[in-house]
């Protein structure tokens, strides 16, 4: 019961806002609304400044899974790094 209870108020929060856009009682902000011009633009600035400005939402996860990967990146070139001084970052023990 409880578990069904989750999914039902799940579904609420992400259900009630969309109708409400759906509806139309809510005002887009001048902010979201707003295109970069692409006059001047080459290459990779482009290439991103026309996604923005096409889709929005595909522009957002793009950007959050480059984010997630130079992450992922760092992290992996601090471990070599580590291990080149003679940490092992691997095997730390946590005494209480």
């Amino acid at each position: 019961m409880k578990r069904f209870s989750v999914i039902i108020i799940n579904l609420l929060l992400l259900g009630v806002p969309a109708l409400v856009c759906a509806a139309g009682g809510l005002e887009i902000p001048e902010e979201l609304s707003k295109k970069v011009d692409l006059a001047n633009l080459s290459g990779l600035n482009y290439f991103f400044a026309k996604w923005y400005n096409d889709n929005l939402w595909v522009y957002a996860i793009i950007v959050t899974a480059i984010m997630g990967l130079a992450g992922f990146a760092i992290a992996l070139v601090a471990d070599v790094i580590l291990k080149m001084i003679g940490m092992e970052v691997s095997k730390i023990e946590h005494h209480e």
